[in-house]
């Protein structure tokens, strides 16, 4: 009983230095909802499983993003202003998520297909359409590091 204690008092030590640490080098701070305010924006989720990009005086709702990722540089970009930064974070989100939802379709649709000729040309499109979202992927992931870091 008493290893016990020990270990998750040692637990909560750690998720306090942890915290500390990330608080530190991420200037953000999360809200028990799931909402992730950076500086005077709140980037919340919706019912539709999207993200808002929100000003936390006034609640106005500035964009609305797919990722919570783009939404949160969004919400960077935005409060410094950086229009440019902003418009291309959106196009990287809008191109991430079409080429995932293409990706899903294509998944779904090869798994019905009978004729082998439309099964190989729905691999064709499955695999170009996952290469295609990785490379959004890779994009938004090194834009977050260059932003945040």
């Amino acid at each position: 009983m008493l290893m016990k204690k020990n270990k998750q008092k040692l637990v909560k030590e750690l998720a306090s230095q942890f915290e500390e640490e990330l608080k530190k080098t991420l200037p953000i701070s999360i809200q028990p909802n799931g909402a992730v305010v950076y500086k005077d924006y709140a980037v919340k989720p919706l019912a539709n499983g999207n993200w808002a990009l929100v000003h936390i005086h006034n609640q106005y709702t500035i964009e609305e993003f797919y990722l919570k990722t783009t939404a949160l540089m969004a919400a960077k970009a935005y409060s410094r202003t950086d229009i440019n930064k902003f418009f291309e974070i959106k196009r990287l989100d809008n191109g991430y998520w079409a080429k995932y939802m293409d990706l899903e379709v294509y998944k779904k649709n090869i798994k019905t297909a009978k004729e082998f000729e439309r099964f190989q040309i729905l691999l064709n499109k499955l695999e170009i359409t996952q290469a295609d979202a990785d490379e959004y992927r890779g994009k938004i992931s090194a834009m977050f590091k260059n932003s945040f870091a």
